[in-house]
């Protein structure tokens, strides 16, 4: 457990301010997999009781495989018949399996391996195998533990949905006695950058980390309101591209949007656009012609969208700090150090303060005038 803290422990530290920044809601549980390992061994054992999966010797050492055939809905979310299924990427063929689609549950470990005792009553003796869970029964374990075995709304990306979704509802439904997991399947699209999908492997994997504190994309941090924009802005269900055009015109958007506390209600049309499969493209538009038009449900509803654009009170000290900088700058490019002037504005523009340059028409010098960027 120690190997494993030490991997996402960075990545894990990162998401409190990667959520909140954008105006995400700070999560309720955040449960780690290892401390439901009892709970999993639980699960696994009502599966095999109730008929719905086996202990078979795979190549690798024993495994408890769901079956998939003691499910007739298997495959329903997906609109996959089981019949139609076809061994390939996704369903591994192996001999010891009685259907290919029959997934592992509990999976024996060498002694190299991380394990955890796990025992298990079959064909009328108690089985002990000394191995780790599968690749989907820690979510169904922990959200029936937090969410109830029956919960609303099940998230993920589209390509979860065969075979790990799939496969969360058979071993959920079937261990719990119930037609649902979740009453809701709400799948996003594939995040790309730049027009191409993002992934490791083409150096193009920026995180909300990233965007937030470094100016690894487009040479500059990138405030979380401005994030969270550019994500409502495409549906869900879409590809989501990060482009620094759409970071941009997503800043440009929230800069003509006027600041203030709700005093009504959100619009009607806000509100039934959202309604209909959380069409945030169209919420969006009706809120920047709400913004443009002034009309006083304009604060409720970009409060509805977390989407608030707050007053800034600009005091001495705010003054004395912009104008040091400024001086700074002005110094930077007279040098020609033109890669620290941008720096510097940068880190004005993540403040939401806005520079101008323009020529003194006294002096024909260079100077830069400031304004604060809603």
């Amino acid at each position: 457990i120690g190997a494993m803290r030490r991997v996402t422990g960075a990545p894990e530290a990162q998401c409190p301010r990667g959520v909140a920044a954008p105006g995400g809601f700070e999560p309720t549980h955040e449960p780690h997999a290892p401390a439901h390992i009892p709970g999993m061994v639980a699960m696994i054992r009502r599966l095999i009781d109730g008929g719905h999966a086996y202990v078979a010797q795979g190549r690798d050492g024993r495994e408890v495989l769901f079956d998939v055939a003691a499910m007739p809905q298997y495959g329903a979310l997906s609109r996959r018949k089981l019949e139609e299924q076809q061994a390939g990427a996704r369903v591994a063929v192996e001999e010891h399996k009685k259907n290919p689609a029959d997934f592992v549950l509990w999976k024996e470990s060498s002694a190299s391996e991380p394990g955890w005792s796990g025992s298990f009553f079959w064909q009328g003796r108690e089985v002990e195998i000394h191995g780790r869970p599968g690749w989907h029964i820690e979510c169904s374990v922990m959200s029936a533990h937090h969410l109830g075995e029956v919960f609303d709304i099940h998230g993920g990306g589209l390509d979860l949905i065969f075979p790990h979704h799939e496969n969360e509802i058979a071993q959920s439904r079937c261990a719990h006695g119930r037609t649902a997991m979740a009453n809701y399947w709400m799948h996003n699209g594939f995040l790309q950058v730049e027009g191409r999908k993002m992934s490791k492997s083409d150096g193009n994997f920026v995180t909300i980390h990233d965007l937030l504190e470094s100016d690894r994309f487009g040479g500059r941090k990138w405030p979380g309101q401005v994030l969270r924009l550019a994500m409502l802005m495409t549906h869900y269900r879409e590809p989501i591209d990060f482009s620094q055009r759409r970071l941009e015109e997503a800043e440009n958007m929230l800069a003509k949007w006027p600041a203030g506390s709700p005093s009504s209600g959100p619009a009607r049309e806000v509100v039934e656009a959202l309604a209909d499969d959380l069409n945030t493209v169209e919420a969006i538009r009706l809120l920047h012609a709400l913004a443009v038009s002034g009309r006083p449900e304009f604060a409720a509803s970009a409060d509805l969208m977390g989407l608030r654009v707050e007053e800034r009170d600009v005091g001495a000290g705010l003054i004395a700090e912009v104008e040091a900088a400024i001086a700074s700058r002005l110094a930077l490019l007279k040098g020609r150090d033109f890669a620290a002037a941008d720096r510097v504005r940068a880190a004005l523009l993540e403040k939401g303060i806005q520079l101008m340059d323009y020529k003194d028409p006294d002096t024909g010098e260079k100077a830069t005038r400031w304004e604060v960027r809603r």
